[in-house]
C-alpha cells in the first residue's frame, strides 16, 4: 500500500515539474521600446499605422503610441468622415525610451462636395498646377481645378473609374490610370502636372501690386509665427496678425501657425479679399502635453505547452489507475 502511494506522489511531482517550464516560456516579445507622439488638428480622427487601426486623436495634446524598435511602423494615416485623409511615410524611428513626434493635419472637405446622393461616399482629390483646367474621369466631366484641386465623389456601389484626364487649352493633356478606390469617408489624392503645348505662347504672370485686401489671422498664442504657403508673414500679437495681400497677386492656398512647444496648425485658404476687404481666419494651437496610450505587451505561448498538457493527462490517468486498484 505504501509503495502505491509513493508511486502516486512521484507521478504528481513529475507532473508539476513538467508544467512549470510551460508557464515560464510565455515571455514577452518586443525588446527595446520607443514612442510615437501623434498630433492632429482635429479631435476624434482615426489613426492607422501600416494600415492597422490604433486609436483616435485626443481633444488636447498628443496621443502616445508604443513602438518596438525591432518592428517599427513605416506609414501613418489619419482620417475622419468629412475631412481630407492625411497619409505620410514615417521616416524617423525612436531609440530605446525615446519619443518621435508626428504632426498630421486634415482639412474639412468643402460643403459643396458633400451634397451628392447615393450609397457610401469616398473622394478623389485631384491636384493640378493650373487652375480652371477641366478634370475628366473615364471621359466624364467632373469639374474644374480651383485653388489647385477639385474633389470628385465616388460611391462604393458604382462602377470603379479606370482613368482620369486633366485638360486645358494651350497645355498638353495629362492622363493617368486609377488603381485604387476610396472607402466610405476616405480620400485618395491624384496628381496632374500640365505643361504648355509645344509652340504655344504662355501668358506673362500678373504684376503684383495695385489694389490690396487683408487677411486677419486670430490665434490663442501670442508670439506664434504665421506662414502663408511658404512665406512667413509675421507673428501673432495681442491675439491676431493682419496680413496685406494684392488682389492681382497669385492666390495663397494654405496658412500655417506654429510656435515651439505647440502642435502647428494648418488651414486651407478658400476665401480671397477684394479691394479694401478683410477675410478672417482662426487658428488654435494645442500645447504638446502628451496623452499616453497604454502599451500592450504581446506574448508568445510555448509551442510545446500542448504536448506537456498531454503528458500530464497520461500521468494523471496512470495515477488514478493505481489508486483504483486499492
Amino acid at each position: 500500500m505504501k509503495t502505491e502511494y509513493r508511486i502516486v506522489l512521484i507521478l504528481v511531482m513529475l507532473t508539476s515539474v513538467c508544467m512549470v517550464p510551460a508557464a515560464a516560456e510565455d515571455t514577452p516579445i518586443g525588446g527595446d521600446q520607443g514612442w510615437y507622439a501623434v498630433y492632429c488638428n482635429v479631435y476624434d480622427a482615426k489613426i492607422y499605422l501600416d494600415d492597422k487601426y490604433i486609436t483616435t486623436t485626443p481633444q488636447d495634446g498628443a496621443v502616445t503610441i508604443p513602438v518596438y524598435l525591432s518592428a517599427p511602423y513605416t506609414t501613418i494615416r489619419v482620417q475622419k468622415f468629412g475631412y481630407s485623409t492625411f497619409t505620410d511615410t514615417i521616416r524617423d524611428v525612436p531609440g530605446n525610451g525615446e519619443t518621435v513626434k508626428l504632426y498630421t493635419t486634415i482639412n474639412k472637405i468643402p460643403v459643396t462636395t458633400q451634397t451628392a446622393v447615393g450609397g457610401d461616399v469616398g473622394w478623389y482629390v485631384v491636384h493640378c498646377n493650373i487652375d480652371a483646367a477641366t478634370v475628366f474621369f473615364d471621359d466624364v466631366n467632373r469639374g474644374e481645378i480651383s485653388q489647385g484641386m477639385v474633389y470628385v465623389p465616388v460611391y462604393s456601389t458604382a462602377t470603379p473609374y479606370r482613368e482620369y484626364s486633366v485638360k486645358k487649352d494651350g497645355y498638353t493633356t495629362y492622363t493617368a490610370t486609377i488603381v485604387t478606390v476610396p472607402g466610405k469617408g476616405e480620400t485618395i489624392d491624384l496628381y496632374a502636372t500640365l505643361n504648355p503645348a509645344a509652340g504655344t505662347a504662355t501668358t506673362a504672370p500678373a504684376i503684383i501690386g495695385g489694389d490690396t485686401g487683408w487677411y486677419l489671422v486670430y490665434c490663442n498664442v501670442d508670439g506664434a509665427t504665421v506662414k502663408f504657403d511658404n512665406d512667413v508673414k509675421g507673428q501673432i500679437e495681442q491675439g491676431s496678425l493682419k496680413v496685406q495681400v494684392y488682389v492681382t497677386g497669385t492666390p495663397y492656398k494654405t496658412f500655417t501657425v506654429y510656435k515651439a512647444g505647440y502642435a502647428p496648425y494648418t488651414g486651407t485658404i478658400d476665401k480671397y479679399p477684394g479691394k479694401g476687404e478683410t477675410v478672417d481666419f482662426s487658428a488654435t494651437l494645442i500645447a504638446e502635453s502628451a496623452t499616453t496610450l497604454p502599451a500592450s505587451t504581446p506574448t508568445q505561448k510555448s509551442p510545446v505547452s500542448a504536448g506537456l498538457c498531454g503528458l500530464a493527462l497520461v500521468i494523471g490517468i496512470a495515477a488514478a489507475s493505481l489508486v483504483s486498484r486499492k
